[in-house]
């Protein structure tokens, strides 16, 4: 993939950037729907004040910009620029303004996935904070690191310098991180849901894998692993998969919400129960009003 350019990975990221944010336009449409239509007057206001509600429309917002940010970029690009010499001058330049509002909103949309990750691994293992203490250390350092990061990028020393192939300390390290959170947070989730299935109920080995699935945010780890293998080799393609790294977090977000407007739950109503610690209720049906497994 060495080989891709960068003009045509930035081509590609716009294309699939764009598709993924038209999906995910319908899902948080639908899930606007899914909270508007559940229960009365009272428990609507709730849904839509609910910190993960408030967390998903943030994490739209920020979605939303980065995307008109690329948008921008190729009209800039495309149209104002006169030869393919500075076309490719101007993408690879990490000191442009536009180029740094984009890095921000990457690191934001990531601390802010890591977040959500963090937040429901809380919830699934029973508010432990025990549990969370390594994750949210991470968050942290991923924070201070992705800060500096983008600090540096206003220095006039790096203008021109290239912006994916060459993955400076602090990038390598923000993304090796995240990675260990979202790994962690997934695995730990993943475990939980199969442990409390295989006591409460017998079901479909498709839906089963695909609530694990949906539920651990698998979806965003894989991602962000895509992220990290194609920087560290150098390819283009990881221009492609950190430009619609944002979008994903959003929608893999956004499906546990879908999941559960539609009424999927992790247990059939039989199954109502706490898990074993008794600290928590993982299940959720489409009528219950409870949020903590809204997450």
């Amino acid at each position: 993939m060495r080989d891709i350019g960068i003009l045509p990975a930035n081509l590609a990221g716009i294309v699939l950037e764009s598709c993924f944010y038209g999906t995910f336009l319908l899902l948080f449409i639908s899930n606007v729907y899914f909270l508007a239509a559940r229960g009365d007057s009272q428990t609507t206001r709730h849904n839509f004040t609910s910190l993960m509600f408030l967390g998903a429309a943030g994490l739209s917002l920020v979605i939303t910009v980065h995307w008109v940010i690329v948008i921008y970029q190729a009209f800039f690009a495309f149209t104002y620029l006169d030869d393919k010499a500075a076309e490719t001058t101007f993408y690879l330049d990490a000191t442009h303004w536009t180029e740094i509002i984009k890095q921000t909103l990457l690191l934001t949309s990531i601390l802010m996935g890591d977040s959500f990750v963090i937040y429901r691994l809380w919830i699934f293992w029973g508010r432990n904070r025990y549990i969370v203490i390594l994750p949210i250390g991470s968050l942290i350092a991923v924070f201070v690191l992705g800060t500096l990061y983008v600090v540096s990028m206003w220095e006039p020393r790096l203008g021109g310098a290239t912006t994916y192939t060459q993955p400076t300390f602090w990038v390598g390290a923000s993304f090796g991180l995240s990675f260990l959170t979202t790994i962690y947070g997934t695995g730990l989730i993943a475990f939980r849901i199969v442990r409390t299935r295989t006591r409460t109920v017998m079901e479909s080995p498709l839906m089963a894998l695909l609530a694990i699935l949906v539920e651990s945010a698998a979806l965003q780890t894989f991602w962000l692993t895509f992220v990290a293998i194609a920087d560290f080799a150098g390819s283009y393609a990881g221009l492609i998969a950190s430009d619609t790294l944002p979008v994903v977090i959003g929608i893999s977000n956004l499906l546990i919400h879908t999941r559960v407007g539609l009424g999927w739950s992790q247990s059939s109503s039989k199954s109502q129960r706490s898990a074993s610690t008794g600290k928590i209720s993982i299940p959720l049906t489409s009528n219950s009003n409870r949020q903590d497994s809204q997450v």
